[in-house]
C-alpha cells in the first residue's frame, strides 16, 4: 500500500514539474478549412516551426486535432488603421525586432486587423547579449525549463530541469552570449565537458554537454562577447568520459551566484536569437 502511494505521488511530481515548463505554449484545435499555413500566419510562426513545435509527420490536418501554438499573452492582434511602425512604437521596441519575430510575413507592410503579430519579450537584464549558435546551425527550440529529469548519480530521481536546451549537429560551434571569466571548467557528472562563464557579480552562464572546448580557453581566462567557447556535444550523465545518452545539444542555463538558483532562459534567448 505504502508503495502504491509512493508510486502515485512520484506521478503527481512529474506531472507538475513537466507542466510547469509549458507555461508559454497553448493549444489550438483545427477547424475546417485549416491549413498549416493559415495556422501558422495566423499564430505569427512559420510553418516549419509549427512543425517542429508538434513533432509533425505529416502536412495533413484533421478537424479537431490539438496543435501548441505560441502563448496568446506574447501575441498582438492588428486593429483596423495599424502599420508595423506604429505597432513597434506602441510597444516600445525596434521595427527590426518586430520584423525578425514575425518571419511569417511575406510582405511586412501588409497586415490587416485580426491577424496576430508575434511580440518579442524584452528581458529585464542582458539585452545586449548574443545566441550561443549561429543562426541556420540549430533546430528550433522550446521552453522546456522546469521540467522533468530523471537521472542523477544516485539513481533515478525527478528533479527540475534547470535550463533550455538547444538541439544541434555534434560539433556545432557554440559562442559567449556576454562578456565573463570562466569560473567553472571541466567535467561535471550532469554537464559532461562544461563551461560557466560569470558575467558580473550577480549572474552566470552555463553551457553543458559540450564535446569540446576552443582553444586556450581554462579556468580563469576571459571571455568576449560573440567569442567562441566550444562545441555541441552529447557528454554528460555519468564519470569522465560518458556520452551518447541523449542526443547532440547545448544545454543552456543561467545562474543567480548569491544562491546558485536557476533562472528561465527561454526570454533572454529569444530576445537575443533576434538581433
Amino acid at each position: 500500500m505504502l508503495k502504491s502511494v509512493k508510486r502515485i505521488l512520484l506521478i503527481i511530481v512529474i506531472v507538475l514539474v513537466i507542466t510547469a515548463g509549458q507555461a508559454t505554449a497553448a493549444v489550438y484545435k483545427v477547424l475546417p478549412g485549416d491549413s498549416l499555413w493559415k495556422i501558422s500566419v495566423s499564430h505569427g510562426i512559420t510553418i516549419k516551426q509549427l512543425i517542429d513545435i508538434n513533432q509533425l509527420r505529416s502536412t495533413s490536418l484533421i478537424p479537431g486535432q490539438l496543435l501548441q501554438v505560441p502563448d496568446p499573452k506574447n501575441t498582438y492582434t492588428v486593429r483596423a488603421g495599424d502599420t508595423m511602425w506604429k505597432i513597434a512604437a506602441r510597444l516600445e521596441i525596434s521595427m527590426p525586432k518586430l520584423m525578425a519575430a514575425n518571419p511569417q510575413l511575406l510582405q511586412f507592410n501588409y497586415i490587416w486587423p485580426g491577424l496576430q503579430l508575434n511580440i518579442p519579450l524584452k528581458p529585464n537584464a542582458y539585452v545586449v547579449g548574443v545566441f550561443p549558435l549561429k543562426k541556420g546551425t540549430y533546430q528550433h527550440y522550446v521552453n522546456d525549463y522546469a521540467d522533468g529529469r530523471g537521472w542523477t548519480p544516485d539513481g533515478q530521481v525527478v528533479r527540475k530541469h534547470e535550463g533550455i536546451d538547444i538541439y544541434a549537429a555534434l560539433g556545432t560551434p557554440v559562442y559567449s552570449v556576454l562578456d565573463g571569466t570562466i569560473i567553472r571548467y571541466g567535467w561535471n557528472e550532469y554537464g559532461g565537458w562544461r563551461l560557466t562563464i560569470q558575467a558580473d557579480p550577480s549572474t552566470a552562464f552555463y553551457y553543458a554537454h559540450l564535446s569540446g572546448y576552443a582553444e586556450g580557453l581554462f579556468k580563469g581566462s576571459t571571455v568576449k562577447k560573440g567569442q567562441l567557447i566550444g562545441y555541441v556535444g552529447r557528454t554528460g550523465y555519468g564519470p569522465v568520459g560518458t556520452e551518447g545518452q541523449f542526443v547532440p545539444h547545448l544545454h543552456f542555463s543561467i545562474y543567480s551566484t548569491s544562491n546558485w538558483s536557476s533562472i528561465n532562459p527561454y526570454t533572454y534567448l529569444t530576445w537575443w536569437e533576434i538581433e
